[in-house]
């Protein structure tokens, strides 16, 4: 059905292909938005350069974009970004009252599957398996099999997620699978039914909509209710919560000494600046140490699989590298071929719910830094 309401300049500034269907799709709903479709290239590190032309900013009225921002503050941006803190510096942001909106819940799936695959590689010890692959070396010796005898199955076991939106839900949602219990916390009281529910974007058929996966749900903004959940004999802790000023540095060496009392397995999808990163290596480095001196479980954190770092790039000189407990990867976890249909996808919904008045998916609460999933 077409809408003839919705008019002016939709700009999709995309570093990924251009997905023709939903592109088709927009223009055929909105007759008299003009749609505007630019790969773009993928920032350099350190480059502020723009990638969209003066001239093609002139007219835009509607931005859909990762990384490209408009020159002015005359322009109604719709975000596609799944977190906003890469833009919380620039004037659009904080010199405007402009709608922002993101598309959180597009990434759930795909690094959902990043955190099994992590998890999977670490608890059933694949780095080895892939060395001797190399080697190549079929090591089906005594020596060879007793590297595996310490492997157990992950039924039962606790998985914490510090942060229930999109991302943790799918990650709920794989875990709870593979027969662990999942715990959740919130900064906000989720003691209902209606409070639990996810009002964003949810991929079909994916996370948890209803907020019925977790076994038990704890919240609160100080040290002593996150201390409490921390302190839940968690296996392993996800976090997946929007960088903000008041989640910077969440999880210190405080922190790491509650989770080391079961050895917790960390598994990082956020921003790197959540954690103190040099407590989080004494953690890792102590595991090592005293698992070697003791010939078993020892002290700190059992391992940590991180998408994310503090800086990015990680320099090569950084002690984090030479972790053997820590698996690492580029800040990659959320890149895959669906990225630029599912963002659209949202942007698809968003511009009916504007031209009838209606609250759109996914809008950013400039007071808290991130998009609000609740009504």
């Amino acid at each position: 059905m077409a809408h003839k309401g919705l008019s002016g300049h939709l700009l999709c500034a995309i570093p990924f292909p251009q997905p023709t269907q939903v592109i088709d799709n927009i223009k055929s709903r909105y007759p008299n938005l003009k749609v505007t479709f630019i790969q773009t290239k993928l920032p350099q590190t350190g480059s502020d350069a723009q990638t969209v032309s003066s001239d093609v900013w002139k007219d835009v009225t509607l931005l859909s974009t990762l990384y490209d921002l408009p020159p002015s503050l005359e322009q109604a941006p719709l975000l596609v970004s799944a977190g906003s803190d890469h833009i919380e510096e620039s004037e659009l942001y904080t010199k405007s009252n402009i709608l922002i909106t993101t598309s959180s819940g597009i990434h759930g799936p795909i690094i959902g599957e990043w955190v099994i695959m992590t998890l999977l590689a670490a608890s059933h010890k694949y780095p080895v398996l892939h060395e001797w692959q190399k080697a190549p070396d079929w090591n089906d010796t005594p020596s060879g099999k007793a590297n595996f005898a310490p492997v157990a199955d992950n039924v039962g076991k606790r998985f914490g997620i510090l942060g229930y939106g999109s991302i943790g839900r799918q990650v709920a949602r794989c875990t709870k699978a593979l027969g662990m219990d999942v715990l959740a916390f919130t900064m906000n009281p989720r003691d209902t039914a209606e409070s639990r529910r996810d009002y964003g974007y949810v991929v079909p058929g994916t996370g948890d909509p209803k907020g019925e996966i977790p076994s038990a749900w704890f919240s609160g903004s100080d040290k002593k209710s996150l201390h409490h959940f921390l302190d839940q004999d968690l296996d392993y802790l996800l976090i997946s919560l929007p960088l903000t000023k008041q989640t910077k540095h969440l999880l210190q060496r405080e922190e790491f000494r509650i989770l080391s009392k079961k050895n917790a397995y960390l598994i990082d999808i956020a921003r790197g600046d959540i954690v103190a990163q040099d407590d989080l290596v004494e953690a890792l480095y102590e595991f090592e140490k005293s698992s070697s001196a003791s010939h078993g479980s020892g002290n700190g954190l059992r391992g940590a699989a991180i998408d994310v770092a503090t800086p990015e790039p990680l320099p090569k000189s950084h002690r984090l590298w030479d972790a053997h407990n820590c698996i690492i990867t580029p800040h990659m976890s959320g890149i895959n071929k669906s990225y630029s249909n599912r963002a659209l996808h949202v942007l698809n919904i968003n511009p009916d719910r504007l031209a009838k008045g209606d609250r759109m998916l996914n809008v950013v609460d400039r007071q808290i830094g991130y998009a609000s999933k609740r009504i």
